[in-house]
């Protein structure tokens, strides 16, 4: 359960992190930097999760692995969104 809940963290900070970003494709405009504020508390939180349930080398590896991985994942589902709509699919 706890795990969950801090993967769940992970993800939406690194998502939240992600859309505040200028070069997002998922929505028109991107969020407000205030947003990238609570994307920065949802990862520390995340950390603290991790680290209650890990010892310190495992839960910082399992926090900067989930996080790097929710990094690169995004954007390439941001991509297919991007080719399935030139292809006419959605």
């Amino acid at each position: 359960m706890w795990q969950f809940i801090a993967l769940l963290l992970t993800v939406c900070g690194a998502a939240l992190f992600y859309l505040t970003n200028r070069h997002q494709t998922f929505i028109s405009n991107p969020l407000p930097k205030l947003w990238r504020l609570l994307a920065f508390i949802f990862s520390l939180l995340a950390l603290f999760f991790w680290l209650q349930l890990y010892v310190t080398s495992s839960a910082l590896f399992t926090w900067l692995f989930t996080s790097c991985a929710a990094l690169i994942c995004i954007p390439l589902l941001g991509l297919n969104k991007k080719l399935c709509r030139a292809k006419g699919d959605i």
